[in-house]
């Protein structure tokens, strides 16, 4: 072997030393990352909504009467029964009215008895031709002037007891007293308020679901099939009852393009108050579920992709779409399939095309 033979050899010998250890550098440093595999499984979907929570029942209690507050029976807070008395408006000037009105009353039934006599004595002297019959009419005119001005009477009497009975204000059904701006001796005016009662053996907690959610729940017949509701209190416990679903309004918020709901809960003792502000969580099973965490995804313009690892360890960027968020996870609506791998933790390190080193995720 000439000399020339010899060092074509030996440079060959050298470059296929450098490309095996080039590829022993570049397996060296492919990265090591956790994968795992998607599947498909049944699961527990909870949504969270803001609530408004009203009482059963709420009403303000007003004045009906102007006059001064003779007593005050109940105090702030406390529950009371239907037709229980809350408050008693002096009524002294009725009471005088009253009488009067008794008065005039009695004088009026004395005056039809009186009218009664006299038709009844020119009827009979009528029959007997001794009084003429314009003279019977008379007699008739008066009886009927006297019932006209009974029912006028009693009218009055009638208003006058009604007044009074407006000076007594009563509970309309079970509740709590809320609070109570008057005091013993204070003038109150027709129309003034006195105090809020609640009913608070239920409650209601009001929320919206935007117009699409609407429409996609009742084209997959879900609504009204959820596992179960239940109600966040603002410092984080939860209410020891489920709710019940009641129905909607009538028609979609034209301004917000939401439906409103209720949901009624057991509220015994009245612990949750009118205008307590909470959280519902409705939550329902979906089957046939893709679910990914949060850090297997990454962010570009709006649009949520994935690594998936295909047979040869190659990632390639995937756009799949998200529905919601189920505590550190997505679950996934679009763009994944059932088997498929993808990168775990560790995609801001990878770039599209590049093969990795893969660690199965457990």
């Amino acid at each position: 072997m000439n000399s020339k033979h010899l060092m074509v050899c030996l440079a060959a010998s050298l470059l296929a030393f450098s490309c095996k250890k080039t590829d022993e550098v570049k397996q060296e440093e492919s990265k090591s990352l956790p994968v795992f595999t998607v599947n498909k499984k049944d699961t527990l979907v909870t949504h969270s909504y803001v609530t408004d929570i009203q009482a059963k029942k709420n009403i303000e209690i007003r004045s009906r009467m102007t006059g001064l507050i003779q007593s005050i029976n109940v105090n702030e807070g406390q529950f009371v029964k239907k037709g229980q008395l809350l408050f008693k408006i002096n009524d002294a000037e009725l009471q005088m009215e009253l009488l009067k009105a008794n008065a005039t009353l009695k004088q009026a039934d004395a005056e039809i008895r009186i009218a009664e006599i006299e038709v009844k004595q020119l009827q009979s002297l009528h029959e007997k031709q001794f009084v003429a019959t314009n003279e019977l009419d008379l007699a008739k005119a008066k009886l009927a002037a006297a019932r006209a001005k009974h029912s006028f009477v009693s009218a009055e009497k009638q208003a006058v007891q009604q007044k009074i009975n407006f000076t007594n204000i009563r509970a309309p059904f079970d509740g709590v007293i809320d609070m109570i701006p008057f005091k013993e001796g204070s003038l109150v005016t027709d129309g003034d308020l006195l105090t809020t009662l609640s009913q608070l053996d239920e409650i209601y907690a009001y929320f919206s679901i935007p117009e699409n959610r609407y429409f996609e729940l009742l084209a997959q017949d879900k609504i009204g099939k959820h596992h179960k509701i239940e109600l966040v209190l603002p410092n984080g416990s939860k209410h020891q009852y489920k709710g019940s679903l009641k129905t909607a309004e009538g028609e979609i918020d034209p301004t917000t393009g939401s439906i409103r709901y209720k949901v009624a809960f057991a509220n015994p003792g009245g612990l949750i108050k009118h205008g307590t502000s909470g959280k519902l969580e409705i939550s329902e099973y979906q089957s046939n579920t893709i679910i990914i965490p949060q850090k297997s995804t990454f962010s570009i313009q709006d649009k949520t992709y994935v690594f998936v690892v295909d047979q040869q360890h190659k990632v390639k960027m995937k756009n799949i779409e998200t529905s919601q968020t189920i505590g550190e996870s997505y679950i996934v609506t679009n763009g994944l399939n059932s088997g498929e791998t993808i990168v775990y933790e560790g995609t801001q390190s990878v770039r599209d095309g590049e093969t990795i080193k893969v660690k199965t995720k457990k």
